[in-house]
């Protein structure tokens, strides 16, 4: 099934659907892995937060029917959950200390996982065009990117614009900001 937003997604969770549950920890998952592998934590650490996350959110779910507080609230629960785990094993990690995350960071998080999510979302030709653009640096040769997606090279301004626009229209639709 398509859930237009994340509050639809999260109110077919609190119906029971498991395939709308599998739907919520897959567009998550990049957001909540992201924490504790950013704080250099081992693979079978970050696996243990994930299912305490993801527990938690479960539980929780009743509470998080506003889809606007979803991601910060991850980012929140995540962060926490790394520093349980850290005073928990007491062991020396290479992380320093786990701070709790400043409104800038859990906006930027935020952000990041939106755009990840409408890069999922959009798919095929304007993907692989944003992300080229985008990734490999301010001095991308647009030559080189048409010759690589096998588009002219007059194409890929106007291109860009409408995947651009795009993008941003599925961002806004997930976040709830699509003026239904």
């Amino acid at each position: 099934m398509n859930y237009q937003t994340l509050a639809q997604l999260v109110e077919q969770c609190l119906n029971g659907d498991e395939a709308a549950w599998r739907s919520f920890v897959d567009q998550h998952s990049r957001l909540v892995y992201s924490i504790p592998k950013r704080n250099r934590f081992d693979d079978a650490a970050c696996d243990d937060i994930f299912q305490e996350v993801f527990l938690a959110a479960y539980k929780n779910l009743e509470s998080l029917r506003d889809a606007q507080s979803v991601p910060k609230w991850l980012i929140t629960t995540t962060t926490r959950a790394c520093a349980r785990y850290v005073k928990k094993y007491k062991r020396e990690l290479s992380l320093g200390s786990i701070e709790e995350p400043t409104e800038l960071e859990i906006d930027r998080q935020e952000l990041l996982h939106s755009l990840h999510r409408g890069l999922d979302e959009i798919g095929g030709r304007c993907r692989e065009l944003l992300v080229r653009l985008h990734t490999q640096g301010p001095n991308v040769s647009y030559e080189l990117v048409a010759e690589e997606l096998g588009i002219p090279r007059g194409s890929i301004g106007p291109t860009r614009q409408r995947c651009l626009e795009k993008l941003a229209k599925i961002i806004a639709e997930q976040d709830g900001l699509g003026g239904e």
